[in-house]
């Protein structure tokens, strides 16, 4: 199973950050941000992969970015 490091904003949004095959790594990157400080407005979330096309996600084109 492959796991979602994502960024969570007050709003509720959230942005994936990172993908990891294995959830205690994914946890060490989330440790990693939080050893620098803790952020006072975003949170950091590791869960289950989620999909990212826009046919199982039910996405639109406009709501990708590019990297």
């Amino acid at each position: 199973m492959d796991w979602q490091i994502c960024i969570q904003y007050p709003n509720g949004k959230e942005r994936v950050l990172r993908s990891c095959k294995n959830r205690e790594v994914a946890l060490k990157y989330v440790d990693a941000i939080y050893s620098e400080g803790y952020p006072m407005h975003v949170a950091y979330v590791v869960r289950p992969a989620q999909p990212t096309d826009s046919f199982t996600s039910g996405a639109t084109l406009t709501e990708f970015q590019l990297a």
